[in-house]
């Protein structure tokens, strides 16, 4: 069904303003972002699909954390080491001196 009928809301510019952003920000024209909150149509229509992307972010979270911490001391050690091997060429030109 194509939407023909118009509605027209009464808000100040800022709230427009603010209106525009949040259907910008989910890729939405604000007729979309207004009809699909009316109707809450996309969050039933998509329920189960959220509700498993959630469950394996609960089940998954915690490896990923783990492994990102992991990424991270690594990071941190080589950087370590790398500035340990470029102070070194300096304290050698010192100690020639």
């Amino acid at each position: 069904m194509s939407a023909t009928a118009r509605l027209v809301v009464q808000m100040t510019p800022e709230e427009k303003d603010a209106l525009d952003q949040r259907a910008r920000k989910v890729g939405l024209t604000t007729s979309e972002f207004v009809r699909r909150r009316i109707a809450d149509d996309d969050l039933e229509e998509h329920r189960e699909e959220i509700e498993a992307f959630l469950t394996a972010i609960e089940t998954t979270g915690p490896s990923i954390i783990q492994k990102l911490d992991s990424a991270i001391s690594t990071a941190t050690s080589m950087t370590a080491a790398i500035e340990a091997l470029n102070a070194k060429p300096a304290e050698q030109d010192r100690t020639a001196e």
